[in-house]
């Protein structure tokens, strides 16, 4: 293949363009592009063998992303078959019972969040880092962060949410999507280790 720059003349500087006669650069012009063809027609073999490897991984990514979302599907019907049993207690239920649930009264980032849809939250607003759950008086707030401080709460009358807007906001993992739920569609279960 011929080099694609002329090599300086030795003893002095490289011609510059502007001083080439319009043949000599007629002249240049139709070289480089006879060595662009001869380069583009070295890649073409190559540029299908990419193409058709791009494919292959495209292909592999969908069989992942599809099993994914059969991974997810299915988790999220065992959560709607434990809700429907009563395996799973609501938020309210948890907190209102005489006795705490079976899996104790742990800080609420040991615990999981589901919608009765099967789908997992979080408590508070997106981008909190900690978990928490608004409860109100009816004249005060608080932001509480475990079960227990939930509970003792919920017995000395207190209710989800602020005055205002009752009810226990939720947000869905990695995005901005909020919503004040009510605490009867809330369910809670321990994280699995």
């Amino acid at each position: 293949m011929a080099e694609l720059t002329d090599s300086p003349p030795p003893g002095g500087p490289p011609e510059a363009l502007e001083q080439l006669p319009e043949e000599e650069l007629e002249a240049r012009d139709g070289e480089l592009s006879r060595l662009e063809t001869a380069v583009r027609r070295q890649l073409a073999p190559l540029q299908a063998e990419l193409g058709t490897l791009t494919a292959a991984r495209g292909r592999i990514a969908t069989e992942r992303r599809r099993r994914e979302r059969l991974t997810q599907m299915r988790q999220r019907q065992e959560v709607r078959a434990e809700v429907r049993e009563g395996a799973v207690p609501s938020l309210v239920d948890a907190v209102s019972s005489p006795h705490p649930p079976a899996f104790g009264e742990p800080s609420f980032s040991e615990l999981e969040f589901l919608l009765e849809t099967g789908g997992v939250v979080r408590l508070g607003y997106p981008g909190s880092k900690t978990q928490t759950l608004q409860m109100t008086d009816g004249s005060s707030t608080t932001q509480v962060s475990d079960l227990a401080e939930a509970r003792r709460l919920y017995r000395l009358g207190w209710e989800f949410g602020v005055p205002a807007r009752p009810g226990v906001r939720v947000h869905t993992p990695g995005t901005r999507l909020e919503r004040l739920l009510a605490a009867e569609r809330c369910f809670l279960r321990a994280k699995e280790r």
